[in-house]
Order: structure tokens, then sequence, then C-alpha cells
């Protein structure tokens, strides 16, 4: 089954024309509202987005419905005056509508729906009306959750009485604002984010808690890549720096340690998924991305252009990359379960589990693997039920959801290679659909078969007809013959078995001496034969080379006094081929086809 994000392409192409009319209507609309402030444009460009909401959300396209329905959501806010920065929200608008076009652009052509390449958007629109940011699914913060001394680069700890450090904080509050103000203001911005990286230092070394000391050594790395210019400067980067003012005021009133327990991790995922973005070069905030390993769930780092770019000229290691991080976390959850048969750690690591479980749920979501999200999603809600009954895990419930993640690793894996999602395959007891990669574990070593066979085969003549060699030829293609049975692929069997009839069945036991002609139509077989099996392997089209190989059995059929295709139908062999090819050109392009090749221009009448 192809990922169930890959048959937007053929369910929007109904809409696209539509739906493309509808965002540039609202765009008229919008546009003719900020020249002229007149409420009833913004009221036509309101209710012509959320008609679009509507039709969108029967695509089941994530990153389009968040798209159109926070366009709805910072339009109604605007029509009820709810937004502070008036000029920035009119900008988040234009580019969420210039966004929802483009995205849907590139799901007509085939690409998957991954709502992470539009999250700065989201956030853009969510920020400019005051709501919270979206990135808890995105960021993956360490098992302990902070850095140590050692990555932070100081162990400095100011031990200060209460009064003295309500003082302190507050005049930093007040040096922070200051910078922030000519930051905003964009006087001398270099200088003031300077200023305010100062202040987030200073904040270190005012905190014990290695988890407070961290926070404030990431916020200096997001000021790091704002003064080096590393990171864009977007309304939601500078509503969460803002933000930082307000947490020094509830640090100054609270005292640390009561700060640190109503500090939530979202915060700091924030500030981490904002620097993930940056683009390297900033020194500090470099250093906090290897400290968290940002550059595996935000791959490169690219800051939103980019990511755009990225996501416009994909490829296989678009996938791999993407795959290879996931998987790393699922390795992580089985090293807990793992921890888990000391039954005394149990519930503490079984929450854990639940929780990790949850998050992983939703970032398959995010990838377009949404069966298997959802029942990632449900095996949280399960560990979530055993940990509040109270319940011990036994070997045989620890074995099952060892299962699970086991089976996850292999539709990852799987993802990653081809772009199919075999989350079916895998989790269906009574499913008996081949597992591709077993094909391709096949295809490999009948690859490495041939390699040796068309060694032994150039032994055969250099060493003056060695017949000896010939044997192991023979072997090795028999060996060949029998891995293509398994794999079921019916159209290259017959290059094969008509090498080994023409080797054992002539050759060898005649003791016959070839001509060089025919020994360049054996070699020109094989080398057809290798090309197909090849192409197979890496998902491209192999039935244009099977004409080419069949003639060339033809050829060597004409060289034997053995009836070589006696047995081989070798005219109904090319109708079935042909008849495959013509289907193939009105099938839907599988994902990773899409991505690897350019689309072409479509044909219309004159």
């Amino acid at each position: 089954m192809i990922s169930d994000k890959s048959s937007l392409a053929s369910r929007l192409g109904w809409i696209i024309k539509d739906t493309e009319l509808a965002i540039e209507q609202a765009r008229q609309s919008f546009g003719r509202y900020t020249e002229t402030a007149d409420k009833g444009e913004l009221s036509a460009s309101r209710e012509t987005c959320r008609h679009l909401n509507g039709v969108l959300e029967i695509l089941d396209a994530s990153g389009v419905t968040m798209l159109s329905r926070e366009l709805v959501l910072l339009l109604d806010a605007l029509i009820q005056d709810r937004v502070e920065n008036l000029r920035a929200a009119q900008n988040a608008v234009a580019e969420g509508l210039l966004q929802l076009s483009e995205y849907l652009k590139h799901l007509q052509e085939g690409y998957a729906d991954l709502p992470v390449i539009v999250l700065p958007t989201l956030n853009n629109l969510r920020a400019s009306r005051d709501a919270e940011l979206l990135s808890e699914h995105l960021i993956f913060l360490p098992e302990d959750g902070h850095a140590s001394d050692a990555v932070i680069g100081t162990s400095e700890y100011v031990a200060l009485p209460l009064e003295k450090l309500q003082q302190v904080s507050t005049k930093l509050r007040f040096f922070l604002q200051k910078a922030l103000l000519g930051w905003f203001r964009q006087e001398q911005p270099e200088r003031m984010l300077q200023a305010a990286g100062k202040v987030t230092d200073n904040m270190i070394k005012l905190n014990r808690s290695q988890r407070l000391r961290s926070l404030w050594w990431i916020a200096s790395g997001l000021t790091d890549a704002l003064e080096h210019g590393r990171l864009e400067q977007g309304i939601a980067v500078k509503m969460l720096v803002g933000r930082l003012e307000r947490e020094i005021r509830r640090f100054a009133e609270m005292g640390e340690a009561r700060y640190e327990r109503v500090l939530s991790d979202e915060f700091i995922k924030n500030l981490l998924y904002y620097i993930g973005l940056a683009e390297p070069g900033a020194a500090l905030a470099d250093k906090v991305k290897a400290a968290y390993h940002l550059d595996l769930y935000l791959p490169q780092g690219e800051t939103l252009d980019e990511l755009r770019h990225y996501y416009t000229t994909p490829g296989r290691d678009m996938w791999r990359a993407v795959a290879s991080s996931v998987t790393e976390e699922l390795r992580n959850l089985q090293s807990i379960l793992d921890a888990m048969q000391d039954q005394e750690r149990q519930p503490e690591l079984l929450g854990k589990l639940a929780d990790k479980t949850e998050n992983l749920a939703s970032t398959l979501a995010m990838l377009g693997l949404g069966q298997a999200g959802s029942l990632t999603a449900d095996l949280a809600t399960a560990l979530k039920s055993r940990l509040a009954s109270g319940t011990a895990q036994d070997l045989e419930a620890m074995l099952g959801i060892s299962t699970h993640y086991a089976r996850l690793e292999k539709v990852l894996a799987e993802y990653a290679e081809t772009g199919h999602d075999l989350t079916e395959t895998m989790f269906s007891p009574d499913s008996d659909t081949p597992d591709p990669s077993d094909e391709r574990s096949l295809l490999r070593s009948t690859l490495t078969e041939l390699s040796r066979a068309q060694t032994r085969m150039v032994a055969f003549y250099k060493e003056g007809w060695a017949f000896v060699c010939l044997e192991e030829v023979a072997t090795l293609l028999e060996n060949i013959s029998g891995a293509l049975t398994m794999a079921g692929t019916r159209e290259l069997l017959p290059l094969v078995d008509t090498a080994v009839r023409y080797v054992r069945e002539d050759l060898l036991a005649h003791q016959r001496q070839p001509s060089l002609d025919e020994l360049s139509t054996f070699a020109d077989i094989l080398t057809l034969f290798e090309a197909s099996v090849s192409a197979r392997l890496h998902q491209e089209d192999y039935l244009a080379l099977l004409p080419t190989g069949y003639a060339k059995l033809r050829e060597l059929d004409s060289s034997s006094d053995l009836n070589l295709l006696n047995d081989v139908n070798l005219d109904a062999l090319e109708a079935d081929v042909e008849a495959k090819k013509k289907a193939q050109q009105h099938k839907p392009s599988t994902l990773l086809q899409r991505l690897r090749m350019p689309i072409q221009p479509t044909l219309v009448s004159a």
C-alpha cells in the first residue's frame, strides 16, 4: 500500500482549479482590505477561506487543513480587532495564502503531506493572534532534558538571598526590556541582541538547577542566532524572545525552586525549534544544536525558504534522513522497555514510555504515516491505562510492546527505501501481501550471484575453454532462477532459465566451444538481465529493457542446435510486457517516483 498521503494528487486533481480560484479570490479581497481598511472586504476574504477550509478538510491532508484553519482563525481575530500588531497579522495572512497555494501545488505533483514544512507559517499565523505555538511533537528532548555544565561551558553559580536575587533579577529584566525595545525598533539590532544575550548569560549563573541553567543557555543560543543573522526575525520568534522578559519576572517573584516546578517543557521546546531552523554559523547556536541533536529532527537546520526549496527538490536521502531520526527514537524506546524488567522501576519507566510513544504517534502522522500513527496512539493510550491501574508488566506484555516498535522500524525502513507505507502489511496478522523488503533482499542476492557468474564466464574463455568454470556458472544461474521464482518476477525468468539451459544442456553436455559471436550474445543477455534486476531493485522502469533481452534470446537460440525456447512463449511474454507498460502509463506514480523524476508538461489539444 502506498502511503495514505500519496493518493492526494488524484483527489486534489478534481478540485485544484476551483481551489486556486478561491485562494486568488481570498487574496484579492484581502489585498483590497489592506489598502482601504474596508471590513467588508475582510469579511469576504474570511468567508472565502471558511468555505475553502470546508472543501480542503475532505482531502485528509494535515498540512493543508491546518493552514486553512489557521487562516480562518486569524481573519476572525482581525475582524474582531483581537490582534495587537495589525501589520504583522496582515503580513502573516498574506504569507499564509501564498504558502497554501504553493503547498497545494506540491501535493498535486505527488509530494507527501509533511506539515513540518509549513510549521513556521502556522506559527506566524498563531503568534499574530497570541495563540500557543506548535512544536511539541517536533522536538524530542534528550533523556535528562537538559545540558550539563561541561556542555554549557560554565559551572559558575552565584548564590543570593531571596531579596537580593529579586533585586538582581529586576535589574536584568530592565536591561532585557531595553534591549528588546531597541531590537523591535531596529535601532542597532545586532548590538541590542548582543545585550539580550548578556542578560540570558547572567541568568544562567543565578540558577543552581541544571534544567533552568539549560533554559537560559538555550535562550542565549537563540539570541546568538538572531544577532548573527542566521535566523529569520518573524513575529513568532520575536514573541518567543519577548517572553523571556516575563520569565525573568516570574523567576524573581517565585524563586528558583517554585519557578522550576511551573516552567513547562513546551517553552523550552519552542526555543529549541527555532534554534533548529537557524542556519549554521552562529557559534553558540551551533553548540545548542549539537547538544540537543536538532539536526536529526530538523535536517540541516534550514531556514524557512531553504526548507521550502528542500521540499521542492527532495530525493531518497530525505526519506532516509527522516526515517533514520525516528528509528533512533524507536531504539531509545526499546532501551526503556528493556530497563522495565526491573519491577521497582516499572511505574517510572512506564510513564516515560507512554509519553514518548504518544509523541512518536504524532511524529508518524506528521510524516504521512497516518495508520502507523493511529495504531501507535492506541498503544500510548493503553500504556497510560496500565500505568493508572498499577498493573505490573509481565514478560508477555513487554514482548507485545516490543513487537509493535519492531514493526514500526520495519515500516520506517521501507518508507526510507521506497516511500511505500507497509503499516497494513506489518500490523495485519491475516495479510498475505509479500514484504517488499524481502524481494529487495532476493534481488540484491541475485545481483551478487550474477556478478560471480559473469566472472566465471570470462574465466571459461580466458583459461582456454575451462569447462569446470561453466559448471559453476550453471549452478549460480540455477540459484538465481530459484530466487526470481520466489520474488514473482515472471518476465525476467526466461532470460536466466534460457541461459541455464544453454550452458548446461548445450555447452557442458557436448563440451562444445562456442563462437565469439555466441559468447557476445550470451554476455549481452546477462548484461540486460543485470540491468533489469537493478532497475526493479531501485523502483525504476525495467520493462523497457525486456524486448531487447527477448530479441537476444532468439539470437542465441539460432546459434544452438538445441531448441532453447521450446518451453518459452516469447510472443505471449512480449504482449504481456506491452500491456504492463501501457497500464503503467495510466497508473499514478508512487511518491518516490514523483520525487525523483521531473514532472513532464501535460499535452493540451490545439
